[in-house]
């Protein structure tokens, strides 16, 4: 592939923050595998491995795609190179995942709860999860089946926007993420919110996992990061895990 001279820049830049635009089909995948394969290849000098380097996708289609990219031109410009396994290619969630499970011994018996499953749990236990309890803009009771997927979606921008906390003042769903969040930690689960969210809290209250964590990763590449949320940046940039404030803070702190 004959690269452009932006993307011979983008592949060759010192490390340091960058940020490549691009539309799709414009080889950016392809540039990011090659950066990767030169701050290897660089890496040979100056102790860089591949368990510094973190890159996150947003689907795992995307993860396995781009892995495949970095192995084959790794191969090429750097031939081979140890711990490249090492090296996490990902979706946020599934390294926040990894990270409660192998980092907080309380999680190790927490099972996952997929979007159906999460559907199937909020149906279930209507009033525990706090479904039934809640009310619309309106002040119509929500209704299981049919209101579940947009009380589901409103639990998740509570826990992943940054929220203004004035304007909720009397938000009957604020009141029944309390509820839904005490019934999660009792049955042993996590959705793909709380995964991020008390993955964030481990970062910030464990100290020792935040100062490891520092030691380690080194080089941190988001692919669509213009689809980041706050909880997301969180992951990304740690320094930024004081913006969030949720009505479940109090779950650790108990």
């Amino acid at each position: 592939m004959k690269f452009t001279d932006a993307q011979t820049e983008a592949i060759g830049w010192p490390p340091g923050n960058l940020q490549l635009i691009a539309c799709a089909g414009s080889g950016k995948t392809e540039v990011v595998a090659q950066r990767v394969a030169a701050l290897l290849k660089t890496g040979l000098t100056t102790g860089l491995a591949p368990r510094n380097i973190v890159a996150f996708t947003f689907t795992e289609k995307a993860a396995a795609e781009l892995k495949d990219r970095i192995v084959t031109r790794v191969a090429e410009v750097v031939g081979e190179v140890n711990g490249l396994a090492e090296m996490y290619v990902g979706t946020i969630h599934g390294f926040c995942l990894d990270l409660l499970k192998t980092e907080v011994p309380e999680f190790l018996k927490f099972g996952v709860l997929g979007d159906v499953q999460q559907v199937l749990f909020v149906n279930r236990y209507s009033k525990k999860t706090g479904l039934t309890a809640s009310t619309d803009l309106r002040g119509n009771v929500l209704r299981r089946f049919i209101d579940t997927k947009n009380y589901i979606d409103a639990l998740n921008i509570l826990r992943e926007a940054r929220l203004n906390e004035p304007k909720l003042k009397g938000c009957s769903v604020v009141n029944g993420l309390k509820l839904y969040q005490q019934l999660l930690t009792d049955r042993r689960y996590l959705d793909y919110s709380a995964i991020m969210l008390d993955a964030v809290k481990a970062i910030s209250q464990i100290t020792d996992l935040k100062l490891r964590l520092g030691e380690r990763i080194r080089h941190v590449i988001v692919d669509e990061y213009q689809d980041v949320n706050p909880i997301q940046e969180c992951v990304v940039s740690p320094r930024n895990q004081d913006i969030l404030l949720t009505p479940s803070e109090e779950r650790h702190d108990k």
